[in-house]
Order: C-alpha cells, then sequence, then structure tokens
C-alpha cells in the first residue's frame, strides 16, 4: 500500500499465509506423529512453498491435539522460517475424502522471519474451519477454499530489514450467516493500527511530517449482508478511521445480485475482464461516501498556504472563488450551486463533506458505464447525487 517496501512485506506475508494452505508436496520432510489430525495438518503445511522441518511435541487432551515448536522455511522465498509455538486442533477430524475440519484452530507465539522483515503475532483463533486436502491442494486449484466461522487474531507487528513499521491490536472477522456454501452476511474490524510514518517512502514520510504526523493510528471495520432471495447486497458501512487526521465511510446498496452473479464472481477471481461483464446488470439502488475531519483538511490547507506565500484564509478564499469556472463541466446549475455551496462551507471551517446517490429507481452498472462514455456530465443525474456539508 503506502510502503516503500510493501511489495517485498506482502510477498514474505503472503508466504506466511500459503504455509498454511497451499500445495502438498508427495515426500513428506517431517516424521509422522502417528496422531491423524496432527499428520493431515502438517501433511498441508509441507508443501512445495513450504517445508516442515521439526516440532518438539504432538500432545493429544481431550478433543484437542496440541503442537509445540514447530518450524516451517521456505529457502527459496527470502529465507523465509516460521516458528509457533503452540498450535492447538480442537475437535479435529479427517473426512473421507481427505479435508481436514476443525472446531477450532489456534495459534500462538507465531513468528515469520525472511530477508526484507517478518511478522510476529501474540495469537490465532479460527473457529469452524474447512481445510482442503493435501491433494486438492497441491494443484493449487483445490474445489473448496478454507471456509470459517470466526477469526481473531491479536498482537501483531510487522517489519522490514530497518525496523518495525506497523502494530495491529486486533484483526477480526466473522461469517454470521450461509446460503449453502455462501456467505450472506458478516463483518470484520481492524483496531488499534499504528503504523511508523519514519518507515514509509521517503516522499511520503517527508509529506507526512510536514503535516505534524510521526505516526499514523488507525482502525478499519465493515459488515455487509447479500439476501439471494432479493438478490440484494447492502454494506451498511465501511469506515476508515485515522486519529487526528479524517475518517471516511461508505455505505452502499445494489441489486441483482443473485447467485449465479455471486457464484460465477467467486469462479473468475483471476479474470477480471470476465468479472466485469458479469456485473453489468447489477444496479446501484443507494450510496453515501462521507469524510470527517479531525484536523487533516486544515493542516493540509495550513501546508498549502504557506508554500504560496499567503495567509490561510487568503488561500481557501482563492479555492471556492475558482469553484464556478471548475464546476462547469457538471453542466447543471442546480448541482454546481450545491456543490459549490458544500465545497466553500468545509473548506472554510472544516467539519464534514457527504456525497449521496439515490436515484428513484436502481440503475444498472452497464448504464452508469455507457453514460460514462457517451456523456460523463449526466452520471449526477441519472444517479441524483447530492452533496452537503458540515451537517
Amino acid at each position: 500500500m503506502m510502503f516503500s517496501r510493501a511489495p517485498r512485506l506482502g510477498a514474505g506475508l503472503a508466504t506466511a499465509v500459503s504455509l498454511i494452505v497451499v500445495q502438498a508436496s508427495p515426500a513428506l520432510a517431517f516424521d509422522p506423529s502417528g496422531n491423524a489430525v496432527a499428520d493431515a495438518f502438517l501433511t498441508l503445511l509441507d508443501s512445495e512453498d513450504g517445508t516442515v522441518q521439526s516440532y518438539a511435541s504432538v500432545e493429544e487432551t481431550g478433543n484437542t491435539v496440541t503442537i509445540k515448536d514447530l518450524l516451517i522455511t521456505n529457502e527459496d522465498k527470502d529465507n523465509v522460517k516460521v516458528t509457533i509455538g503452540s498450535t492447538a486442533l480442537t475437535d479435529g477430524v479427517v473426512q473421507d475424502n481427505g479435508r481436514l475440519k476443525l472446531g477450532n484452530l489456534g495459534l500462538e507465539k507465531l513468528k515469520l522471519t525472511a530477508d526484507d522483515g517478518g511478522m510476529t503475532l501474540e495469537s490465532l483463533s479460527v473457529s469452524d474451519l474447512l481445510l482442503p486436502s493435501a491433494d486438492e491442494a497441491k494443484d493449487g486449484n483445490s474445489p473448496v477454499n478454507p471456509g470459517y466461522r470466526v477469526l481473531e487474531i491479536n498482537a501483531v507487528q510487522i517489519s522490514d530489514e530497518d525496523g518495525k513499521v506497523a502494530d495491529v491490536d486486533k484483526i477480526y472477522s466473522s461469517i454470521d450467516s450461509m446460503d449453502g456454501d455462501l456467505p450472506t452476511s458478516g463483518q470484520f474490524a481492524i483496531t488499534g493500527a499504528k503504523i511508523d510514518v519514519k518507515q514509509l517512502e521517503a516522499k511520503e514520510a517527508t509529506s507526512l511530517t510536514e503535516l505534524g504526523y510521526e505516526t499514523l493510528n488507525f482502525s478499519v471495520s465493515g459488515s455487509g449482508k447479500w439476501d439471494p432471495d432479493a438478490a440484494t447486497l447492502a454494506i451498511p458501512e465501511l469506515k476508515i478511521d485515522a486519529e487526528n487526521a479524517a475518517s471516511l465511510s461508505l455505505s452502499l446498496s445494489l441489486g441483482g445480485v443473485t447467485r449465479d452473479v455471486v457464484t460465477q464472481l467467486n469462479d473468475k477471481t483471476k479474470k477480471p475482464e470476465e468479472a466485469m461483464a458479469l456485473v453489468q446488470n447489477v444496479s446501484i439502488e443507494n450510496a453515501k461516501i462521507r469524510l470527517d475531519d479531525a484536523s487533516l483538511t486544515g493542516r493540509i490547507l495550513d501546508q498549502e498556504a504557506k508554500k504560496a506565500g499567503v495567509e490561510t484564509p487568503v488561500f481557501v478564499s482563492g479555492l471556492t472563488g475558482s469553484l464556478p469556472m471548475m464546476l462547469g463541466m457538471l453542466q447543471n446549475k442546480e448541482l454546481e450551486a450545491q456543490v459549490a455551496k458544500a465545497v466553500t462551507d468545509y473548506l472554510t471551517t472544516p467539519g464534514s463533506l457527504e456525497i449521496t446517490a439515490a436515484p428513484g429507481t436502481p440503475v444498472p452498472v452497464s448504464q452508469i458505464m455507457g453514460t460514462a462514455m457517451l456523456a460523463p456530465q449526466m452520471i449526477p443525474q441519472i444517479l441524483s447525487v447530492a452533496i452537503t456539508a458540515n451537517q
């Protein structure tokens, strides 16, 4: 994302995840424990992208199998090494097709290291987990994705080769209801995320430092509900909240989201052009984007005014004075006046800025795309766009 080393970090973290569910190698590097559940799990870990080098012990207590001091390596990808202090497999069942079903998977004291950085987490818990068999995962085209009910990760630290980049207190995700194999409602939250500005790319770090930020503290949350019978998808709120900066939230309601569309979209994840064709008949029922300022706007205006060599009120007056000329492209006098007033109010006294789309009838994506190509100035009208400030 914003990190200068994000691609390398991303590759390292992706490798860590892949060590859980990727292709299994027919020749095992570890000595089987004799416990069917533990060995099924270890076989899945021991893959072409990862090798189970060792574990200290496998113990079974009641309905829980515990693997101690697990070590997984991958010398082909930045010398990746993963250690897990304790791996608890609860209510494990190896199904006839080789898939592993767990009432709960619990990891404690996980540490990933690589040439370009690493990651640690205090604990991870996943309930109602279904993992593909080793044979299914081998070719990377498993008919079953790892499914779960609740995922919770605590105390994450991410670093690059120069030191710690970010902390995350908690990551939570849940699938609250299902329609067959398809999730119909769920929610997620990332709380207590903290990024060290000094570890960002030089240009970005300089800009943020000039705005007075040494760290970025933020949280992300969202929820969604899909009604397959009504073919509607509702996202009540997707929110990014940055402390002492701003919060941005999105709500959205869509129609035409049928079982067939969702099923085919799942199959087209690696074919974006075909996926785009599938959403042509999906329609927008309503949408809202809201920005709530918490000092970021004022900091930016002060910085730009300083660069221009004028006082901030003078700079803001110049911006708002040029709005009528810039808004002429809308070719809608009523909307132009509405936007000009809202933006002027917001820049003069930063509070909130809200854009809504509430068409009288749902508007198909195909119509929006066609309008964007032939007459883009008409999009605000067909979507009944409105904008308000400080409300």
